[in-house]
């Protein structure tokens, strides 16, 4: 199963959350245009004072596609977000808290203050939480809990659960340590289609042919009236509504026909998430039951889901090189595996380039390096193309180890002379010092020579 199908409060549409698909999508969303797009907007509304119909929902649906849950709640729980995230930008942007927002615009002189005064009154009540804080919350919820079960080298699927079971009890340890209710934290309920608590509606076609064969039975109840539902009344209710259907028989097959019809095409489960958290935790728990595992590339650092017989670490998405990832390592894996040069001779080069290198400036003039570097690079290049062999470059750093000795040795001598014949400090500044001798210069081809021999290899 790689998706399942929940729905939500005051919504009488289906949803999908397209397993691992869904979750990776959220947390790499980019909200930084909708956020600009609100400050526009709060800045235009500071200056104007109005507040035009239409405004807060064009911004609102920019993010719809950030992920199922906040689609599908963009006009009920989330119809706000707009106005929320220009009052996060407000508090943010000027270093003040709510409080002192609220009591600038207790005495609101236009639509726009009285807003925010409205709304921050709503949040002081309980009535309300800032839904763009929140969302910005539950999208670092969902990114640290998929690097809590699955960052780090592949593991066996007895592992992604106990790191998932251990995050899910840490959370529960501490919301039972601060004191929080744990019987209002959220989570997802599963049911049948025809079970959910709005099922009338969604199911209307077939719910309207039930109801004309229950309605005389149903318009001769005394309504019931409940102030309180507890915990134990649940069952007394749902069989108070089953007396009623009790006797009822099976339809003419004509009206079951349409009525299979209608149900072929509906989910066999649904989950109803009661938070944006609890839809979270619904779908990576659903990726565990049904083997659904995520690895993190190593070359862009996304994750993508582990598949089958595939032990590396790179994913399927085309990056800046016009590659996939995958097949940017593949490359470099084949370019590196097909090199002439052995990598014992490549770390021997390595390390004769650094000691020839920290020489420069102690009897080895630097455009004496530069040269010997550019020949070294010209040889290993010629090797590559086919024009030179790896017994010509091995005879070369042989010469080159030499010439290192050589070099270090002249250095050694010329301080133990300097150290064993001190200047005297009688001697009068007039008399001539002898100079120390000449290093020994060493000559390398020139370009136009290895041009010229590559010309002589070819032909």
């Amino acid at each position: 199963m790689n998706s399942i199908v929940f729905v939500v409060k005051n919504n009488n549409n289906f949803y999908k959350l397209e397993l691992a698909k869904t979750i990776i999508g959220f947390i790499e969303y980019d909200f930084t245009y909708f956020w600009e797009q609100c400050m526009d907007l709060g800045r235009t509304l500071r200056n104007t004072g109005r507040i035009i119909p239409g405004q807060f929902s064009v911004i609102r649906n920019l993010i719809l596609k950030c992920h199922p849950y906040y689609e599908a709640g963009a006009n009920s729980e989330f119809d706000e977000i707009v106005l929320d995230c220009i009052i996060e930008y407000i508090c943010r942007s000027e270093d003040i808290g709510l409080e002192e927002l609220w009591a600038r615009c207790i005495s609101p002189k236009n639509a726009y203050e009285k807003a925010i005064f409205h709304r921050i009154s709503e949040y002081k009540t309980n009535r309300a939480i800032n839904e763009w804080a929140n969302l910005m919350r539950v999208q670092e919820y969902a990114r640290k809990k998929l690097a809590f079960i699955f960052d780090g080298d592949r593991a066996k699927e007895e592992i992604y659960r106990a790191r998932k079971g251990y995050f899910d009890l840490a959370f529960s340890v501490a919301a039972k340590e601060l004191g929080f209710p744990s019987s209002e934290l959220p989570c997802a309920k599963r049911s049948s289609p025809s079970l959910l608590p709005d099922a009338p509606f969604m199911i209307s076609k077939v719910s309207k042919g039930i109801l004309k064969r229950i309605s005389e039975a149903i318009d001769s109840a005394n309504e019931p009236a409940y102030n309180r539902v507890s915990d134990c009344m649940r069952d007394q209710i749902a069989l108070n509504a089953f007396s009623h259907i009790k006797n009822l028989s099976r339809p003419e097959d004509s009206e079951l026909a349409a009525a299979a019809e209608i149900f072929s095409v509906l989910p066999h489960e649904v989950y109803m998430p009661e938070s944006f958290k609890a839809a979270i935790d619904l779908e990576i728990d659903k990726m565990l039951e049904n083997g659904i595992f995520l690895q993190k590339c190593e070359n862009c650092g996304k994750y993508f889901v582990s598949e089958t017989g595939y032990k590396g670490k790179f994913c399927n998405r085309v990056n800046a090189s016009g590659l996939t990832c995958r097949e940017q390592a593949d490359a470099q894996n084949a370019e590196e595996k097909e090199s002439p040069i052995p990598q014992e001779m490549d770390e021997r080069c390595q390390k004769i380039r650094e000691k020839l290198e920290a020489r420069v400036g102690m009897g080895f003039e630097e455009a004496e390096f530069n040269e010997w570097n550019q020949y070294l690079n010209n040889m290993i290049q010629n090797i590559q193309n086919g024009y030179s062999s790896t017994e010509d470059l091995e005879g070369f750093l042989d010469y080159s180890e030499k010439m290192y000795g050589e070099l270090k040795q002249k250095a050694k001598q010329f301080s133990s002379a300097v150290e064993s014949n001190p200047r005297p400090a009688e001697i009068p500044k007039t008399e001539p010092v002898s100079p120390s001798p000449e290093p020994k210069k060493y000559r390398f081809p020139t370009l136009a020579e290895l041009e010229e021999r590559e010309r002589n290899l070819k032909s």
